[in-house]
């Protein structure tokens, strides 16, 4: 009799465990993965057109100072290269689908390059971000998911050493925001899209 009890509590322990690995992935885990496979589609694009990106940069203190490059710059005019923040912009039958910027201090002693990944429908799906700082000696690299609602689903952070690339455990350094677009009407420029 004790037998047949124990072999009941194993069966039932093995259905159990088999019922739980069968589980279906969880939205957010299926939107995820759905956001990994769109920004591959968008990393491909992106290589292929790299001449059909538009340039924006700031010239100013203000949201309005943001204006487009065409083309080449005239002699004595600002030149992207020469501004703080630049922003190169992709768009597929006619809709933004990646903004990528770069952010320097005025003196270079950082870089951070910050790609959105916009959805169809205007919202933000992830932020790959890449800082340079000669502050810590850090190169910090930073993933953020997000829902089509705007929830963060995920985020992660990797830190190297700026010189070598080797993975740096508890770096100290000076770290810079990364501003978060949660649409393209959010995009500082987005009156001149």
């Amino acid at each position: 009799m004790r037998i047949l009890v124990t072999l009941g509590v194993l069966l039932s322990l093995a259905i159990l465990v088999a019922a739980q690995e069968a589980k279906t992935p969880s939205p957010g885990a299926a939107e995820l993965a759905s956001i990994k496979v769109y920004v591959r589609q968008v990393d491909l694009f992106i290589k292929l057109k790299q001449n059909r990106k538009r340039i924006f940069g700031d010239v100013g203190d203000k949201e309005e100072n943001w204006r487009e490059f065409k083309g080449k710059v005239a002699k004595g005019e600002t030149e992207p290269d020469d501004l703080d923040e630049v922003a190169y912009v992709w768009a597929r039958k006619g809709k933004v689908v990646a903004a990528g910027f770069t952010f320097q201090s005025e003196s270079r002693d950082w870089y951070h390059f910050v790609t959105y990944y916009f959805r169809e429908d205007g919202t933000l799906a992830k932020i790959h971000s890449r800082l340079n700082t000669f502050y810590g000696s850090v190169t910090a690299i930073r993933d953020q998911y997000y829902a089509s609602n705007g929830g963060a689903l995920k985020s992660t952070a990797r830190f190297l050493d700026i010189q070598t690339q080797k993975p740096k455990k508890n770096p100290n350094f000076q770290d810079e925001p990364t501003p978060v677009y949660l649409n393209v009407r959010k995009l500082p420029f987005s009156k001149l899209l």
